[in-house]
């Protein structure tokens, strides 16, 4: 039977190597469990598998692992990759003086290679180097998988680039120091540390051979994707923790509202998409980059093939100049581009000189590729499971200045996939997909409450609400996993109002819990004096990013005056105001960020959408398209004069006051919404015989914070109307002026609370609640209180009011917008306004339902400003 490895386990020992590799917590506990499992009673024929998130940094927990063994008096260790370019990463990652060079040992190690025997023939050949002082260097061997595998014939060529050439050379004699592969058997005190173990699993027969050949002391796996049924596991991580962590980035799904299937070419509006988010992400890169004094990091986009075929087509597109226009800004890595040049640029990927924007492979890097710049990940063709496993997603998981900058684009990875957002999460293997099935797994219920009695308290099995008298429970020895709250518990146990306020304990082993991983219990409600009893009255506070905000509403009385009547009175502002609303910002990428907890179902939460290019269209086509528009509207006067008014003034007047130059589909398409609602509010305007001004008198705006009545809680946001509740306070608004709000209806004005949370053309907004904010007259006699107030970054204040369709042709409904539109133009002559630019807008439900910006809904809304 083979000797297990000989080491005891030394807390201060553990605690010095893990301070000084600066050891992120789960790597230092990872560390901590192996070696207590080490000097314990395994089985030295049993794969001991660590179970780590991608980008949590594998690596430092391997390079201080092989410290600890050297401080033990182990001298050698052989490292398994699976390929050669986790090979060529992982010999740099212990070669001092590389720039991929793990510091931490005083003694670095040697390494050694089938290229490359030095310190190994050295060693053979004389004394133990003392160039240390009394420390002897540790010998690292570190092969590729193919490099061990025994060739099927020792005999013949060790120089070719072959499979068995390379196998042979560590099995042949070498006349200078022996037989490799021999020696390493020969080791009493061997260790293997398998690198991305979930490559060389039980199935994996002639790494298993080896690997039985060699007989170790121990081996290790490291990896993150574990077989649950083969592996045997003695620490997990999973990626789920790691976001919640802060240690790598939250991944966020990147999307069209109705995916790419109906796009005329779906991949390159793929690309188009994914490039321009790249540059999105590289701005705010610069800009953090800037702020902090930090050196610059290059946003790099990882683009995953079908086949090899498939990436050099889509490689020589990008290069093209409708997309990067230069060959080295693009790098192809796979089967049939993996030479010393392109190898060496990989590796450079990351340095602040590297020329290359855009990586196209197949699967070739979807292990130990550890560049820290992928920013956007996007995925061509259907291409099964493999198309968002941890391991591809994990290529851009690792954090571009190394911890989290608090700036959402940075901290965030955005991942355009192939198909659309429903398909994805309806798919099968989602789960698996993204490594996170861990963390929705369905949960033990004896587990949970254990858990759950634990946190109330509670030393016996009795159920939750029985009303037994808790006790004290000592906790030193528990180690509870992570549930969250209501898990395994149904809807009648949890007692009714009025309750204790409840009580959190974390449930993660070691460390602090993140947010949401918790578990919050109700305990049971004691008899006691009602003079005694504790109430819960949920607070809604100030959102702290905004708690300095405030502003002055223009509360309203109104009077009448007379208006223009004739279509050729409509004046330079009015044109310019309307094509000022003329939107250039193009398509819409959705974003939503994927959020997995313990116990909890798999759901979304809304993030900043990122504008991205449209198709262009020429100027004279445009100019020809918007007065056949005008000349064609059934209000038109059908006069010579007319049309020669249209040609020659108000459409080339139109056009030239647009914020932008050049046109393209969607640009001309929101032209036209703005010149038509401009040609009709005129001439229905001249048919009145009265409009409303406003007498206005400013009102500060918003209040402080609020108590919910009793008995009321804020709950998570919803995704679709049918899980809405009218009035229903909903957490996680973070424009909003408050982080938590409420809604009288879900297409007038929850959809459109999204919508602004979302649009990064929205710095913040305010629910108007009515009897607690100001209001407008639109008559002498009766007034309106509107739904929200927000300040894009233009720097206008916007009162925005959710409407049904039927207020289209509503008199009550126009009647108000006539009202709020003269109370724009009036504020520009106000003194307590100077300075400031307002706007009013309604949002009719089918506007809000098809924006996906806030520069969308204006374009569909005809909204007024005072804004030039």
């Amino acid at each position: 039977m083979t000797a297990k490895l000989s080491i005891g386990f030394d807390s201060e020992m553990l605690e010095s190597i893990s301070a000084e590799f600066d050891l992120r917590a789960p790597n230092k506990e990872a560390l901590r469990q192996l070696i207590f499992t080490l000097d314990g009673d395994y089985d030295p024929g049993v794969m001991q598998v660590l179970n780590l998130a991608t980008g949590v940094g594998k690596t430092y927990l391997m390079a201080a692992f092989i410290e600890y063994l050297r401080r033990q008096g182990v001298g050698n260790v052989v490292i398994v990759t699976p390929g050669k370019t986790v090979q060529a990463k992982t010999v740099q990652n212990f070669t001092p003086g590389s720039p991929r060079y793990i510091a931490g040992s005083p003694v670095p190690p040697q390494v050694v290679t089938p290229q490359d025997y030095s310190a190994w023939i050295a060693r053979q050949n004389g004394a133990d180097h003392l160039s240390f002082g009394r420390e002897v260097p540790m010998l690292t061997f570190i092969f590729n998988i193919q490099q061990l595998i025994a060739p099927k014939s020792v005999e013949g060529d060790t120089l070719g680039t072959s499979q068995d050439a390379i196998r042979r050379k560590p099995r042949r004699f070498d006349e200078n120091a022996g037989v490799l592969f021999d020696y390493l058997k020969n080791l009493h005190d061997l260790v293997v540390i398998a690198d991305e173990s979930h490559l060389y699993g039980s199935t994996a027969v002639a790494f298993h051979a080896a690997l039985k050949e060699l007989d170790p002391a121990a081996a290790i796996g490291l990896t993150a994707s574990v077989n649950k049924k083969t592996d045997h596991v003695i620490y997990e991580y999973p990626l789920y923790q790691a976001i919640r962590d802060k240690y790598v980035k939250a991944p966020v799904l990147a999307f069209r509202k109705d995916g790419y299937g109906t796009s005329e070419n779906p991949e390159e509006q793929q690309l188009r998409d994914a490039l321009q988010l790249r540059e999105i992400k590289q701005a705010h890169y610069d800009a953090y980059a800037a702020n902090q004094n930090r050196a610059q990091v290059t946003a790099v986009a990882f683009v995953v093939c079908a086949d090899v075929d498939h990436a050099t087509q889509v490689a020589d597109l990008l290069r093209t100049p409708e997309y990067f226009g230069r060959d080295d800004a693009v790098l192809q890595v796979d089967s049939k581009h993996e030479d010393e040049v392109t190898q060496r640029r990989l590796d450079e990927l990351d340095h602040p000189d590297s020329s290359v924007r855009a990586v196209v492979s197949v699967n070739k890097l979807k292990e130990g590729w550890d560049v820290k710049n992928i920013a956007v990940v996007v995925t061509l063709r259907a291409m099964a499971s493999e198309v968002l496993t941890q391991q591809t997603m994990g290529r851009g998981l690792r954090l571009p200045f190394g911890r989290y900058t608090g700036v959402g684009q940075i901290d965030q990875l955005d991942i355009i996939a192939h198909q659309s957002f429903e398909e994805l999460l309806n798919a099968e293997n989602v789960l698996q997909q993204f490594g996170l099935e861990d963390a929705v797994a369905e949960t033990d219920k004896t587990r949970v409450d254990e858990a759950i009695r634990r946190a109330a308290g509670a030393t016996s099995p009795s159920p939750i609400g029985t009303g037994e008298q808790a006790q004290p429970v000592d906790e030193r020895h528990e180690n509870p996993r992570s549930v969250d709250e209501t898990a395994g518990l149904g809807s009648e146990t949890v007692p009714p109002a009025p309750v204790a306020r409840p009580g959190s304990v974390p449930i993660s082993g070691g460390g602090s819990p993140g947010p949401g991983i918790e578990i919050r219990t109700i305990p049971t409600p004691q008899p006691c004096d009602e003079t005694e009893q504790t109430w819960d009255f949920p607070t809604i506070e100030r959102n702290p990013e905004f708690a300095d905000v405030t502003y002055m509403f223009p509360t309203t009385t109104v009077t009448s005056v007379q208006p223009p009547i004739e279509l050729s009175e409509i004046d330079d502002d009015a044109v310019e105001r309307a094509a000022h609303r003329v939107t250039s910002a193009g398509d819409v990428l959705l974003r939503k960020e994927i959020i997995a907890a313990l116990g909890k179902k798999l759901r979304t939460e809304d993030r900043e959408s990122a504008e991205v290019g449209s198709l262009p269209v020429e100027a004279d086509d445009a100019h020809r398209e918007l007065v056949t528009l005008v000349l064609n509207m059934a209000v038109v006067p059908k006069t010579d004069r007319t049309a020669h008014y249209v040609r020659a003034f108000l459409v080339p007047k139109f056009m030239q006051a647009v914020p932008f130059s050049g046109w393209t589909v969607k640009s001309l398409a929101s032209a036209r919404n703005e010149l038509e609602k401009l040609v009709r509010t005129y001439i229905n305007e001249a048919l009145r015989a009265t409009r409303e001004v406003p007498s206005i008198r400013p009102t500060a705006m918003p209040g402080g914070a609020y108590t919910l009545p009793l008995g009321e809680q804020i709950y998570d946001q919803i995704q679709t109307p049918a899980d809405f509740v009218a009035r229903r306070v909903y957490r996680g608004w973070f424009k909003s002026l408050y982080a938590e709000e409420s809604f009288d209806s879900y297409s007038g004005e929850y959809a459109l609370a999204r919508l602004l949370n979302t649009s990064p053309n929205i710095v913040w907004w305010h629910r108007l609640h009515s009897r607690k904010s100001g209001f407008i007259y639109y008559t002498a006699k009766d007034r309106y209180f509107p739904d929200f107030v927000a300040l894009d970054t233009d720097g206008v204040h916007w009162i925005i009011e959710g409407k049904s369709e039927r207020g289209r042709d509503d008199a009550t409904v126009q009647a108000k917008r006539k009202a709020a539109e003269a109370l724009v133009r009036r504020l520009v002559a106000e003194e307590a306004y100077a300075g400031q630019k307002w706007g009013y807008l309604i949002a009719y439900e089918k506007d809000t339902e098809r924006a996906d910006s806030w520069n969308d809904l204006k374009a569909f809304s005809n909204p007024v400003s005072n804004a030039l």
